[in-house]
């Protein structure tokens, strides 16, 4: 198969239509052109790591960010291609440290410290889809590129609303749940909180149990759920 951008075959597959379409090549020359100009993050090679990660028939479940990270640590981009993923495992973001903060108290009370590598692509590996609504962003730009991207999002949870059951998604903020429309609640799970960031605005706990959520429902259908803290105990 002779594909024009590097990702799996069954996702290309599905997405064909999409990729192959007047939009979408009029989308790739717009990213092109800001690369010229201005600095877009992530890496070009990086644009599309969530679903070299995550394959089509490994999906299991969706989580929803929005835009790349717009800035820098130490010099590099924090964006890698995964939503909510820093590049530098060490750099624990204000939304990412809610999280696991999240996921240690929900499921794992008694490990008795927290983990320093925010190493999120066992997530991705273990059929967690870590997708942001734009692949793309201006450095420093938030929301920049949410707008060019939205048609191919969409079709993302088309393809995976239509050929798949029981899949998991989470949509976190009033911006994610936008796209919860999409997706037929009565052959999927759909599990719905405010964005971790909230939190860290107001001073207090992030409310979501979302992570102790979809392992019981993996675990109701198939008893392999999501090891949450792989390579980080």
């Amino acid at each position: 198969m002779q594909k024009l951008i590097d990702i799996p075959d069954d996702w290309y597959h599905h997405l064909k239509d999409t990729i192959e379409s007047p939009y979408f090549n009029t989308l790739g020359r717009f990213i092109a052109n800001e690369r010229k100009t201005k600095t877009i993050f992530p890496y070009k090679d990086e644009v599309f790591k969530a679903f070299n990660l995550t394959p089509f028939q490994k999906v299991r479940v969706v989580i929803l960010g929005m835009d790349p990270y717009p800035g820098r640590n130490v010099g590099e981009p924090i964006a890698h291609g995964l939503a909510f993923s820093p590049r530098k495992k060490t750099y624990v973001t204000p939304s990412l440290r809610m999280i696991y903060k999240r996921i240690k108290e929900d499921i794992y009370p008694d490990e008795l410290s927290f983990p320093t590598d925010m190493n999120i692509e066992s997530w991705a590996k273990q059929g967690v889809l870590m997708l942001n609504a734009a692949l793309t962003i201006e450095e420093g730009k938030s929301g920049s590129h949410l707008e060019p991207w939205k048609q191919f999002t969409e079709a993302v949870f088309k393809t995976l609303n239509e050929n798949t059951a029981g899949l998991i998604f989470c949509f976190w903020g009033k911006d994610a749940l936008k796209f919860a429309p999409l997706i037929n609640d009565d052959v999927h799970h759909v599990l719905v909180a405010s964005h971790p960031v909230s939190a860290v605005y107001k001073g207090g706990d992030w409310e979501c149990d979302h992570f102790k959520r979809i392992n019981q429902i993996l675990m109701a259908s198939n008893p392999d759920d999501i090891d949450w803290l792989e390579n980080l105990k």
